[in-house]
């Protein structure tokens, strides 16, 4: 007989190359004669394919492995992943997932019900906005747990499950949108796929994502993703406990004191008599030296994101404003850049890296709607005073008040 992962490769580029009928029958033998298949010899199996070249593109990579999934599914044993304590990032996802299925299902009660959207539109409207809020558990997978993962290799879901993030956020705006415009029909057509789709997903994380990823990364790294995920938040929970298994004490006690020390400092009147100079070497700059906390509060306090990525195309820094427009978190760091945007845009993103490494061009801008805003977003060339390329920064602000501005304001307006 042949190796069970050997059969599933055949599978799916038969699939690949559109050859049905070599594939069913492929499929039958698989479901008759292999007993069981682990998550990881599944993504193993495509991810070995996709660095092959044998699908044509992400969105056939996407196909046909949701389609072996449907198939193979009962192949698959289910791993225990009960025994993460409250805080553990595994838990949090589970317990966001309990709530995301509890949703799904109100979702199916009322596509069930064809009077639901005449005498329960406000279910409908509710049910919209908050599949939204989905947004924000697939943001922290893709900030957070995806980018230790691929340093341990395992770069597959940063393609193909972001795919998938991203359609269904597509899919949760033109719900809500429909639902407003009371389209009715297209309303129960699209809550009933969106739903199939999410619940879908909280099917892979519980089954392939979550048991390999609790194989692959070490302590260290789950307390990273801790750390980072409050820059992110939660969706449909209350924010976790504070977890260290390194110590206990975390684990038990409140967040107190991690909640004083992330809290906003008021304002206070500068007094000069209390005021030391900072005895910390500068750094000598092009022009003027400073010292790191200066260099930290100079860029926390500019009024757009900035991230630098190196000439190795990996990022080394993004400032920490308060009202970032798109949501960074330190798992990013040392993440190649490829992996820190959706699949549908990398392609966009490696052509102006590659032409600003050739030295054609300096510099790139794009400008968007997002969420009531207009946002603009630059990309600048970095290259040192002899011209060779050192990296990219990107700016992003929210342009809404500039582009609102007319006139001259000359004097000063405090009121």
């Amino acid at each position: 007989m042949k190796d069970k992962k050997e059969l599933l490769k055949q599978i799916m580029t038969a699939l690949a190359k559109g050859q049905k009928e070599e594939a069913d029958k492929l499929i039958r033998v698989f479901m008759d004669y292999v007993p069981e298949i682990t998550a990881e010899e599944i993504t193993q199996v495509a991810q070995e394919l996709d660095e092959a070249g044998v699908f044509a593109d992400v969105n056939q990579h996407m196909s046909i492995e949701q389609n072996v999934f449907g198939i193979i599914d009962k192949k698959m044993p289910v791993q225990d992943l009960d025994s993460f304590t409250e805080g553990h990032p595994i838990h949090t996802f589970l317990t966001e997932n309990k709530m995301i299925k509890e949703l799904c299902k109100r979702a199916q009660n009322l596509v069930s019900d064809s009077n639901s959207f005449d005498n329960l539109y406000s279910d409908w409207t509710l049910l919209a906005k908050q599949f939204l809020l989905l947004d924000i558990h697939y943001l922290r997978k893709e900030n957070q747990l995806f980018p230790f993962l691929e340093k341990r290799g395992f770069s597959h879901p940063s393609t193909i499950m972001w795919s998938i993030h991203d359609e269904i956020r597509s899919a949760a705006k033109q719900l809500n949108k429909t639902v407003e415009q009371k389209d009715k029909k297209r309303a129960y057509d699209l809550l009933g796929e969106l739903q199939q789709n999410v619940f879908e997903m909280t099917i892979k994380e519980e089954r392939v994502l979550f048991p390999k990823s609790s194989k692959l990364l070490t302590q260290n790294d789950w307390l990273s993703i801790r750390q980072g995920e409050d820059e992110i938040g939660w969706c449909y929970i209350e924010k976790p406990k504070e977890w260290n298994p390194i110590n206990s004490d975390n684990n038990t006690g409140s967040d107190t004191h991690n909640h004083e020390s992330t809290k906003k400092a008021q304002p206070q009147e500068f007094n000069p008599e209390e005021a030391t100079r900072n005895t910390i070497g500068g750094i000598n700059l092009e022009v003027g030296s400073i010292t790191p906390e200066q260099i930290n509060l100079i860029f926390k306090h500019m009024p757009f994101d900035v991230t630098y990525v190196d000439e190795f195309d990996e990022v080394r820094y993004y400032n920490k404003g308060e009202d970032r427009v798109f949501p960074r978190s330190p798992g990013i760091i040392g993440r190649q850049v490829k992996y820190c945007h959706p699949p549908k845009s990398v392609h966009v993103v490696e052509k102006i890296v590659d032409a600003f490494k050739k030295g054609e061009r300096n510099d790139a801008s794009f400008w968007i709607n997002l969420q009531g805003k207009f946002v603009y977003i630059q990309y600048f060339a970095v290259r040192d005073e002899n011209g060779k390329y050192r990296g990219v920064v990107e700016i992003t602000y929210d342009g809404t008040k500039i582009r609102a501005l007319e006139g001259e304001q000359r004097l000063l307006d405090w009121e």
